[in-house]
């Protein structure tokens, strides 16, 4: 554990003149098991921060792959002990944008350790969405994490996902188990995001037929 605490506030001395936030602050200084980091990160400060990540004396291996919106790390420490990062430049999965970058990153708070997360709300739709889309309940860690909030702050966070995403949620425990109706609800909701309309819009007129201009026998 104590490579990956090391490891983590060399990043975030990395991260402090970009513009960033880590969704999983809450488990900065536990030891958690497979549970990936993931950071909301401007595309122009990707490539300083990967190489930063390769150059750490005490990483022993680094394996990375390159998703749609986000490049994925696996990290193997010298002492054997084991990282997972997720470095986002976009939400958004399978062409489907799934929130604002702009307002995520307006909404952005610094916690007294000295590190930037987002605001209470996004981090609930964050994990919510990021879990159900990829075909997952929400990991333990995140659900311990909101079962300490006030009962009204529980409540208003299930009512605000609920009401926007036309989902049944009525206590946290259902969001730990995956529910394919409650996935393609989500994602009927997403496809009515204008931005997400917008590329079927232009596809449509792409392929749509050109008045009479064929040949007739």
């Amino acid at each position: 554990m104590i490579f990956k605490q090391k490891f983590l506030l060399h990043l975030l001395k990395c991260l402090k003149d970009s513009e960033y936030l880590l969704f999983e602050h809450f488990a900065m200084y536990k030891s958690v098991s497979d549970l990936p980091f993931n950071f909301l990160l401007r595309k122009k400060d990707h490539h300083q921060v990967i190489n930063f990540i390769k150059s750490f004396s005490e990483v022993g291996t680094v394996s990375s792959s390159q998703k749609e919106s986000c490049t994925q790390f696996k990290i193997v420490f010298r002492k054997g002990a084991k990282i997972k990062l997720n470095l986002w430049e976009n939400l958004s999965h399978n062409n489907l944008v799934f929130m604002n970058l702009e307002k995520v990153f307006s909404k952005r708070q610094r916690s007294k350790s000295e590190f930037y997360m987002p605001n209470v709300e996004d981090l609930f739709e964050f994990a919510v969405l990021n879990s159900f889309l990829n075909d997952q309940g929400l990991p333990i860690q995140y659900l311990n994490y909101f079962e300490d909030f006030h009962f009204f702050v529980k409540e208003g966070l299930l009512e605000f996902f609920n009401n926007k995403y036309q989902t049944n949620f009525s206590n946290l425990d259902d969001l730990s188990g995956f529910d394919l109706r409650t996935k393609e609800s989500i994602l009927n909701k997403l496809e009515e995001v204008p931005n997400n309309q917008l590329p079927k819009k232009i596809n449509t007129q792409l392929n749509k037929p050109r008045g009479n201009n064929y040949c007739q026998k």
